[in-house]
């Protein structure tokens, strides 16, 4: 589903959906890298799920989301090798 339509859906549901939504982009792209045997820390489904949920008074969604595209640099580097 593109980001887009996710957004969406997630108005009315106060964002959840969006956040479980990109959770799960997060769970696809640790996946990858562990499959290119990137090393370091990666992002995760816990790892966006939970800095934004209990994190979103303070910096947590700042860091999941850091880490997020951390990972991802990672991976497309790997890809476009």
């Amino acid at each position: 589903m593109p980001y887009w339509k996710a957004y969406l859906l997630g108005i009315p549901t106060l964002f959840i959906y969006t956040l479980v939504w990109m959770a799960r982009v997060c769970k696809e792209i640790r996946q990858k890298a562990e499959v290119l045997g990137i090393e370091g820390k990666h992002t995760s489904f816990k790892h966006m799920f939970w800095w934004n949920m209990l994190g979103c008074c303070c910096f947590g969604p700042m860091i999941a989301t850091h880490r997020f595209f951390k990972t991802l640099g990672k991976v497309e580097t790997m890809l476009s090798k």
